[in-house]
């Protein structure tokens, strides 16, 4: 019984520290924060997570095995067409975003605040191939840039954009949640239509 409530109490630190993070910021969030949010002694989180930067890089680093999880099953998917990967493999990441709105916003702040965590998290990650796409794609130039980086770096950009833009939008553009959602799913149509120009041959300046 005892095994259960330690396991519930961790879980629910992890899940108050992870919103304090996305809310506040790795600076931002204190350990007597997360105590107070968790309603736990911030004695028992010192004991399950020794200290903030651990706990930090043990809940991102769970964020990021989930995307990489999705992405690797995507791309084991012996029965499907390269095409019909792709479009699996847009739609994962898309669906990861709509989970975690606010991560790429966070991780690319941090990234400027606390680079040497940020850099540590992925050090300690090991990121797989699958996180950024198919290795099968040929990788002959295209406007003088590998198909594969141009592709990956189109479709990340077109996916992550809108989460990234969504406060700004909302205030000079006056949109409201509904629009938002459009835009994303309009970013997504555009992301597969220009996989599929790219391995079709067609470039771009």
């Amino acid at each position: 019984m005892s095994i259960d409530r330690n396991a519930a109490s961790a879980s629910r630190i992890k899940e108050a520290a992870k919103q304090l993070f996305l809310d506040k910021g790795y600076d931002g969030t204190t350990m007597q924060a997360i105590a107070d949010a968790a309603k736990v002694n911030k004695m028992l989180l010192h004991y399950y997570f020794q200290n903030k930067d651990n706990l930090f890089l043990l809940i991102f680093d769970e964020e990021l095995s989930e995307l990489t999880d999705f992405l690797a099953t995507v791309w084991q998917m012996d029965d499907c067409t390269l095409l019909e990967q792709l479009d699996n493999w847009i739609d994962s990441l898309a669906a990861f975003v709509a989970r975690n709105p606010q991560l790429p916003l966070f991780l690319i702040t941090e990234m400027t605040r606390n680079p040497d965590l940020i850099n540590k998290l992925f050090t300690d990650f090991r990121m797989p191939p699958q996180i950024l796409g198919p290795r099968d794609i040929e990788s002959e130039p295209m406007s003088d840039m590998p198909v594969r980086v141009q592709l990956v770096g189109t479709v990340y950009s077109l996916l992550f954009f809108p989460a990234l833009s969504a406060p700004l939008s909302k205030r000079l553009l006056d949109v409201d949640s509904s629009i938002l959602e459009k835009l994303k799913a309009s970013h997504v149509r555009l992301a597969k239509d220009l996989a599929r120009r790219m391995l079709n041959g067609s470039t771009f300046p």
